[in-house]
């Protein structure tokens, strides 16, 4: 780092390798130190604890500071190592979402950042328009799904992956996805390469994790996955109705209690069961509907509603009993 650091040099929607760091050190004492001692001197300190340092040298532009102050961060850390402290402080199966967070943001910068402008090369008004669902969001339908450790998730049209990426990190389960565009399924496939080395630095574990490039449509491991799945995600919000109908069909495959999380909804929420649908996909589906706030998906500022539909077979089963057709 310059002696003298210009905080304003480096570029808002770029790396900034700073703000890396200093957040790597907060992430390092709060989850992978298991020292309240250290957690203190680093973070609980909010005059010359080692957090508010860095904050001060780099608000400052004082990079002589700046390094003092990481060099006493590591010196406390080799003592502490030295002791057998550094185990993490957390369930093993369910990683913090800001250490997951954290961990997802440092890969994307290093793969998708540099060249994040060639995502931008698609057709526009298609099926193929590419926008990121960001970790808040991610992290609520972790929670809202109940996906853990023993959960099969899959994204179909997983863009550059770092939902799967995200879900396998912070739950451990089985994360898989698939991409029909090429760039953002070769980056998918890089963040995956990253995924494991950074994830085995931090001596984190997580689910296994499979991106490929395909259509969900046709690929034989989706439709293999499919019978397996805990939860689905489609972000179908530039999908058209034919499509979304393909999507439908494919859901006949899930297994009882599957949910399926989608920005548009599959079903309305006042659907009815008829003589005329009992047989149609959007009569085995329970629709939940919920808001989402701002700084949640990258193709807006604006909140919006995503929605939850569980396969729900029971329903049908009513019906066609109280017909005698069971």
């Amino acid at each position: 780092m310059p002696k003298s650091y210009d905080r304003d040099a480096e570029p808002r929607d770029e790396y900034l390798p700073v703000t890396d760091l200093i957040s790597t050190i907060r992430a390092i004492a709060t989850y992978l130190v298991d020292s309240p001692e250290l957690k203190h001197q680093v973070c609980g300190d909010k005059e010359n604890g080692v957090m508010r340092r860095l904050e001060r040298a780099r608000n400052r532009r004082n990079g002589n500071d700046f390094v003092r102050a990481v060099g006493e961060f590591n010196a406390l850390l080799d003592a502490e190592r030295d002791s057998g402290r550094t185990g993490a402080c957390f369930d093993e199966n369910h990683i913090p979402s800001e250490l997951a967070i954290h961990v997802i943001e440092q890969i994307y910068n290093r793969i998708v950042a540099p060249t994040v402008g060639s995502l931008r090369q698609y057709k526009a008004f298609s099926n193929n328009v590419y926008g990121e669902i960001l970790p808040t969001l991610v992290n609520e339908f972790i929670n809202r799904t109940n996906i853990t450790h023993t959960s099969t998730f899959v994204d179909l049209g997983c863009g550059i992956g770092n939902v799967v990426l995200q879900v396998a990190a912070q739950t451990g389960c089985n994360a898989s996805g698939i991409e029909i565009m090429k760039v953002p399924a070769r980056f998918a496939k890089r963040q995956a390469r990253e995924f494991e080395h950074r994830m085995r630095l931090y001596k984190l574990r997580h689910g296994s994790v499979q991106v490929w490039r395909g259509d969900f449509c046709e690929s034989s491991n989706v439709q293999a996955l499919l019978p397996k799945a805990d939860v689905l995600l489609v972000n179908n919000y530039a999908f058209d109705s034919a499509l979304n109908q393909h999507l439908l069909q494919l859901f006949l495959d899930l297994k009882e209690g599957t949910k399926i999380i989608s920005l548009k909804p599959f079903v309305t929420p006042d659907h009815k069961i008829s003589a005329r649908n009992i047989y149609s996909p959007e009569s085995i589906l329970k629709i939940r509907r919920y808001p989402y706030w701002s700084q949640c998906v990258s193709w807006t500022d604006s909140g919006g509603e995503y929605f939850v539909q569980t396969v729900d077979r029971s329903r049908v089963k009513e019906f066609l009993a109280s017909r005698g057709m069971a």
